[in-house]
Parts: C-alpha cells; sequence; structure tokens
C-alpha cells in the first residue's frame, strides 16, 4: 500500500522476496498470493487462521460463534502486511538460534536462509528442534556436526521431511518442502531488496 506521497513503503519481507515469495504463495487464497482478510478454519492444521498463516489461539477464539470469530479478527491490507513483515523477522530470529548451533566457521548461505524462514513461519522452531518426547530431531543432531546437506534432507526429503499433518504425509506440504529445498540448494546470490507493486485489490470474505 502507497503512502500519501506514492511510495510504496519499505518491508523486511522485502529483503526476503524468495521466502516471502513462498509464504506469499501457499499462505494466500487459493495461492493467489492475496492474504485471507478475514480469518478461516484449518480443519488440517485444526486452527482459525488469519493473513498470511497467522494463526489464532485458542484463548483468543474461545466461547465466539464461527461469525464473532470472523468478525473480531478480521483485518486490512496493511494490517496482513505488517504482520508478515512479523512473521519473517520472526522466523530470522530463529535461523540465527540455529547458526549458532553449528560448529565455528560454517554460515549459512543466503540461499539456505531464505529457505529456512517460509519452513519454519509454516512449522515453527519447535519442530525443527525437537522431537514430540522431546529428544533432538535428527536434523539438529546434523546440524550441530555442521552436516548441512542431511539437515536440510530431514527438513525439506518428500519422505522424511516435515511433510505430516493430521498423522499423514500431506501433497501440500511435499510439494512447499520441495519448494524451499530448491531454494536452499540455490547457488548464492546477491540478495537485497526488491520492488514489489502493492495490491490492488477489493477485499473479499473467503
Amino acid at each position: 500500500m502507497a503512502d500519501m506521497s506514492g511510495e510504496v513503503p519499505i518491508r523486511i519481507s522485502d529483503f526476503y522476496p524468495e521466502a516471502s515469495a513462498i509464504i506469499r504463495k501457499y499462505e494466500s487464497v487459493n495461492q493467489s498470493g492475496k492474504p485471507h482478510l478475514t480469518p478461516y478454519y484449518d480443519k488440517l492444521g485444526n486452527k482459525w487462521t488469519v493473513g498470511f498463516g497467522r494463526t489464532l489461539s485458542k484463548k483468543q477464539v474461545e466461547n465466539l460463534s464461527d461469525d464473532e470469530i470472523k468478525k473480531r479478527y478480521s483485518i486490512t491490507l496493511d494490517q496482513a502486511e505488517d504482520d508478515l513483515d512479523n512473521q519473517v523477522r520472526s522466523s530470522i530470529n530463529d535461523v540465527v538460534k540455529l547458526k549458532r548451533m553449528m560448529p565455528e566457521g560454517i554460515e549459512f548461505s543466503r540461499g539456505e536462509i531464505e529457505a529456512l524462514i517460509p519452513l519454519i513461519q509454516n512449522v515453527g522452531l519447535t519442530n525443527v528442534l525437537k522431537l514430540k518426547s522431546g529428544k533432538p530431531t535428527k536434523a539438529i543432531t546434523a546440524l550441530k556436526k555442521g552436516d548441512k546437506k542431511e539437515f536440510a534432507r530431514q527438513l525439506f526429503d518428500p519422505e522424511i521431511g516435515i511433510v505430516r499433518a493430521g498423522g499423514s504425509p500431506q501433497k501440500g506440504l511435499q510439494i512447499r518442502r520441495g519448494e524451499e529445498g530448491i531454494l536452499y540448494d540455490k547457488k548464492a546470490s546477491r540478495g537485497g531488496r526488491v520492488e514489489r507493486n502493492p495490491y490492488n485489490y477489493e477485499p473479499r470474505p473467503i
């Protein structure tokens, strides 16, 4: 959304364009790139969701009807963009936490960082770090050894990666992990901010 001067504000998501593109694609209305301005119930995730994948807590929706949830937590386009920035920023902070687990001298490349941002936005850092039993995942075990290749395989592989929801592998998650995996393996690029056009559409209900 342009300000009164006609300029589009600089956002942190603009500095991570490929990561943000994946989030915008998979967390939007019918993969259109348009955020859910009205909350919808994600049956697979068993949560109410709004914007670009922002989930509402059980406490937020407790004792509210579906219509009340939609009315109370509907958002504007600017709010959706602000929240996307917050999610990207949070994921970057989590990538820094992962980086600190690697042996000294080993770094994440630009492509690896951009791949990890949408992964963490989607599944949360806890699911990357540990199993339900509380034990470290195989991905983290590999990362602590400096084995970034095995770390990535444990995250993005269509069979053993983080592709399950409701106890079963999900085609949509397999496809998303595949795109993130390709980005992870991408050769280093200059990165940096890219220009994007502001959306120009009327909010619509789901």
